[in-house]
């Protein structure tokens, strides 16, 4: 498991704080590998101990393996698969279709008269798509409440939900049992809630338990190193 694989697989309970460190590292991965821990501390400046700790939570033994992974993600030949144009096109126009088939007109009717729009989302790259949504609803004069992705938050900001609010819940395998429990908490304290779920496709939990649930599919951006594959970021578009 290279460091990017990992890091995208802890992304759900990365703090801000480590996602700098993240940054910070990966952004001059070949000069850090060759710093000390205590140079590496004082260039990025954080703790000796902050590095470390962020080197356990992403399953690396210490700060020697980190060097290690930074070097080899150095290394990496960023050449794109072949195929990511034709299938980047293949879907959109999936997409299309797909969105021209379905009846919006009552999801349409319940943003337009919901008093608070809130966003949740799980991960980094689900915040991302938390954001562009926020922005979009903006534009059509809606204002919406972004919320981080710690369970905690959404479970304090469950008792203050009101009737004719509106929650969108942003997973990517949409099957976190917690995440899924505290929203059936939170439906029989206001049945009016109206749930949305943005997940990848395919039935998981969280879609049965929305009022809407929309999907996206993920195109596979790979690298090619020396004939080998590192998993490079994903590429998200929205198939409803």
């Amino acid at each position: 498991m290279n460091l990017q694989t990992r890091i995208y697989e802890k992304q759900g309970v990365l703090s801000e704080s480590e996602k700098e460190i993240i940054q910070g590292l990966l952004s001059s991965a070949k000069e850090n590998s060759q710093l000390s821990l205590k140079d590496l501390s004082k260039k990025l400046y954080v703790s000796e101990s902050a590095i470390f700790r962020l080197c356990k939570k992403l399953g690396l033994s210490g700060y020697s393996e980190l060097r290690f992974e930074l070097l080899a993600a150095s290394s990496v030949n960023h050449q794109p698969n072949n195929n990511f144009i034709k299938e980047m096109a293949d879907l959109t126009t999936n997409t299309i279709k797909q969105f021209e088939a379905r009846n919006l007109t009552n999801f349409y009717i319940d943003i337009q008269t919901a008093k608070n729009i809130y966003l949740y989302s799980t991960g980094w790259q689900q915040e991302l798509l938390a954001s562009y949504i926020s922005k979009e609803l903006f534009l059509l004069g809606k204002q919406t409440v972004l919320l981080p992705s710690a369970l905690d938050e959404l479970k304090m900001r469950g008792q203050f939900f009101n009737k004719g609010d509106m929650l969108w819940t942003i997973s990517y395998s949409g099957n976190n049992s917690a995440i899924v429990n505290e929203l059936k908490k939170i439906r029989l304290i206001d049945d009016k809630l109206k749930l949305v779920s943005l997940t990848k496709m395919g039935s998981n939990d969280l879609a049965t338990i929305s009022d809407y649930s929309f999907f996206f599919q993920t195109i596979d951006f790979s690298y090619q190193n020396n004939g080998g594959v590192i998993p490079g970021p994903v590429s998200l578009r929205l198939i409803f």
